[in-house]
């Protein structure tokens, strides 16, 4: 990516931010995007689909300096309590991204990034993915994982990251925790 792309990217990313401070993602117009940032519509729409596009693509570039460490050796509570921080030091944001409950929403796309993301784990680790045991294990841990993230979130993160992700970390079933504990 070029350096005007991430300049842009990062001008829609900081308007987003600040404008899911004070309304949720469904009552967001492309054009509030446009008008915060500066950049053109044509700019807007050369990187992002739509505002749910701007906001998962955020999202992921989070997941990248903090979950997706993990592949890169740090510990799985390091990686996990990495991107509870960033939610906890962004309540309004998150609360207002977690509003939306349709397909396009915040939280649709982290189970299927969470899902893929740790399906790709036990997949290197050698555990047999096209096991639909396997698989429907994994996805109960992960939306019950999702469903109490939620209510953190939407209850205003009162209880310290460490002790969520511990309660979180209890979750994962037995058969897993080799791979990520």
């Amino acid at each position: 990516m070029t350096k005007d792309a991430t300049s842009t990217k990062q001008l829609v990313y900081e308007s987003l931010s600040k404008l899911l401070l004070t309304k949720s993602i469904e009552n967001l117009t492309v054009n509030d995007i446009i008008r915060s940032s500066g950049v053109s519509r044509a700019t807007f729409y050369r990187h992002f689909l739509d505002k749910y596009d701007v906001m998962t693509s955020y999202y992921k570039s989070i997941l990248e300096s903090t979950l997706f460490t993990f592949n890169e050796g740090v510990p799985w509570k390091d990686a996990v309590c990495a991107i509870y921080g960033v939610i906890k030091d962004n309540p309004k944001f998150f609360q207002n991204a977690f509003r939306c409950q349709d397909a396009n929403s915040l939280k649709c796309f982290i189970y299927r990034m969470s899902r893929d993301f740790h399906l790709d784990i036990l997949r290197r680790s050698g555990v047999d993915i096209s096991d639909w045991r396997v698989v429907w294990t994994l996805e109960s841990h992960i939306y019950g994982g999702l469903e109490i993230t939620d209510r953190w979130i939407m209850g205003g993160a009162k209880e310290s990251v460490d002790e969520l992700v511990d309660v979180l970390n209890k979750g994962i079933p037995s058969i897993f925790v080799k791979y990520f504990l």
